[in-house]
C-alpha cells in the first residue's frame, strides 16, 4: 500500500500552488479567489527512490451550507487515511480562529505533520512560528511555492517521514521467529553443538566425516532467547561427489532461510582455504554471523591471541565479527553465547533515526571529505536507511561515480564502528542527486 500524504490549510494559502509545484505540472487550478478548489486531486509522487500518493484538497472553512460541509467532510476522510499531513498556513498573514480550530482537528487524527509556512519570499510573520511552537508543532518550514523556495528542502523532510513510516514493518519483521544454522567443514563438531544447545541428542555425532547429510532442524530456546536452528552437512573437498553436493546444496538452503549463521571452526584447521571459503559464502549472502573456534580441549598449545589474529588475516570481511573459543565435547566456552546471540540479533534489526545519520554524515565532511577525482570535489549531502536486517543505506552525492573503493570501505567501517553494527555485512548505495540545501 502506497503511503499517502495529503495537503490542508484553509482557503488561498497555496496548498494547490504547492502540489504543482512538487509534481512539475499545472495539474490543479491556482488563483487569489478562496475555495477555488473543490475537489481531492491525487497523483504519485516520486521522491528518489522512494514514491508515495500526493492530495491536494480544498481549503478547510467554516461551512455556510451543505455542499461546504460534504467538501469539509470528504477533505477529512481523506486526512484521516494519511500517513503524512502536510498543514499550509499563509506566512505572512496573522493567525485566525479558523487556524486554531484547523490545528486543533488535525491534531486529534494523531498523525505524522509538517508545519509548512508559505508565501515567505518576502516579510515573514515570526508570531506565527512563535504560536505553533507554543501549541507544539516543532517540524515548521518556510517556503515559497510561487518562487520555488525552500521546496527541495520540503521534499527531503517529506522523504524523512516516508522512510520512517515503514518502522511498523521493521519491527514486524523482528518479531518474526529467529532462524540459526550451524555452518561450517565436515567434522568440526557441528551436530555436538547442535545437540548441546537443545540439550538432547538429537544429531548423529561421531569422528566419521560426512556423518550428517540432511539439514536437521529443530525449535529450542538458550535461557530466554527462542529460536528455531538447523544442523547442517559439512562442507568438503569432495563435493564433486553426488551425496556431498546434495547435501551442500540443502545447507546452502538453509544459510538463505536463516538470519543468524554459527559459523564453526576447528581449532587444528582454522587456516585451511575451505573455512574462508564458506566465510566468504556466508558474508556474500548478507546473513549475520558468529564464530566458534570449537574443539580447544584437543590443542592445549594454541594461543587465543594469535588464532584471533590470525584468523581476521585470512578473513578481513569478518574482523568485526564476535569469536568464541569453545569446546562442545566438554562444554565449554557457550556460557556468554545467548548474550551474543542477542545482541547480533538486535544490531541486524536496528533502525538508526535519519538525523542521527546526517549528523555522522555532516562530522565526515567536516572531517574526512572524499578526495578529490578528476577534479570534482566531492560532496556527501544525505543519508538515509532503506532497510533492515542486514542494515542498508543510501548515500546521495554530487558526484556518486567520483567515490573511491578505499573512500567507500571507509564510509562502511566507520558507519559500523560509530553505530555498533559490529559483525554485519551492511550495504550502502551511492546516488546521485542535488543539494537541497544551497544553490549549485
Amino acid at each position: 500500500m502506497s503511503t499517502k500524504v495529503v495537503i490542508l490549510g484553509k482557503p488561498n494559502v497555496g496548498k494547490s500552488s504547492l502540489f504543482n509545484v512538487f509534481l512539475k505540472k499545472n495539474i490543479a487550478i491556482v488563483h487569489d479567489l478562496p475555495g477555488l478548489t473543490r475537489d481531492i486531486r491525487k497523483k504519485k509522487l516520486k521522491l528518489w527512490d522512494k514514491e508515495c500518493e500526493l492530495f491536494d484538497t480544498p481549503g478547510l472553512k467554516d461551512a455556510g451550507n451543505d455542499l461546504e460541509k460534504d467538501i469539509i467532510k470528504s477533505t477529512l476522510h481523506y486526512a484521516n487515511y494519511a500517513d503524512l499531513i502536510i498543514l499550509v498556513f499563509d506566512g505572512k498573514s496573522e493567525l485566525t480562529g479558523l487556524d486554531l480550530d484547523i490545528m486543533q482537528t488535525v491534531r486529534k487524527l494523531n498523525k505524522k505533520i509538517l508545519i509548512v509556512l508559505n508565501k515567505t519570499e518576502g516579510i515573514v510573520n515570526e508570531n506565527i512560528k512563535v504560536i505553533l511552537q507554543k501549541k507544539g508543532f516543532g517540524n515548521i518550514i518556510l517556503i515559497s511555492a510561487s518562487h520555488n523556495q525552500n521546496i527541495d528542502q520540503l521534499k527531503w523532510l517529506i522523504y524523512e517521514c516516508l522512510e520512517d513510516s515503514g518502522t511498523n514493518k521493521i519491527e514486524q519483521e523482528n518479531h518474526e521467529k529467529l532462524s540459526i544454522a550451524i555452518i561450517g567443514k565436515t567434522n568440526t563438531g557441528k551436530s555436538t553443538i547442535f545437540n548441546l544447545i537443545n540439550n538432547k541428542n538429537i544429531s548423529l555425532t561421531g569422528s566419521e566425516p560426512n556423518l550428517t547429510r540432511d539439514a536437521v532442524e529443530s525449535n529450542t530456546n538458550l535461557k530466554d532467547v527462542n529460536f528455531k536452528i538447523f544442523d547442517t552437512a559439512g562442507f568438503s573437498n569432495k563435493n564433486k561427489e553426488k551425496v556431498n553436493k546434495l547435501s551442500t546444496d540443502q545447507t546452502l538452503k538453509k544459510i538463505r532461510l536463516s538470519k543468524l549463521i554459527l559459523m564453526i571452526f576447528d581449532i587444528n584447521n582454522y587456516y585451511e582455504k575451505i573455512n574462508s571459503k564458506i566465510v566468504r559464502l556466508i558474508y556474500n549472502e548478507n546473513r549475520c554471523m558468529i564464530i566458534l573456534v570449537n574443539k580447544i580441549d584437543t590443542n592445549k598449545e594454541f594461543s587465543r591471541e594469535q588464532t584471533l589474529k590470525h584468523i581476521k588475516e585470512l578473513n578481513p570481511q569478518i574482523r568485526d565479527v564476535p569469536i568464541l573459543f569453545t569446546s562442545a565435547k566438554k562444554n565449554i566456552g557457550f556460557n556468554d553465547l545467548d548474550l551474543i546471540i542477542k545482541k547480533q540479533i538486535q544490531i541486524w534489526g536496528k533502525k538508526i533515526k535519519t538525523n542521527e545519520l546526517n549528523k555522522w554524515l555532516n562530522f565526515i565532511m567536516k572531517e574526512n571529505p572524499p578526495p578529490l577525482k578528476s577534479g570534482n570535489i566531492v560532496k556527501l549531502k544525505y543519508i538515509s536507511q532503506i532497510k533492515v536486517s542486514p542494515p542498508k543505506f543510501n548515500i546521495f552525492s554530487n558526484y556518486p561515480n567520483s567515490l573511491t573503493d578505499h573512500y567507500k570501505r571507509f564510509l562502511s567501517n566507520k558507519l559500523k564502528k560509530d553505530f555498533k553494527l559490529s559483525g554485519l555485512p551492511i550495504k550502502i548505495l551511492f546516488k546521485k542527486t542535488n543539494n537541497p540545501y544551497e544553490k549549485g
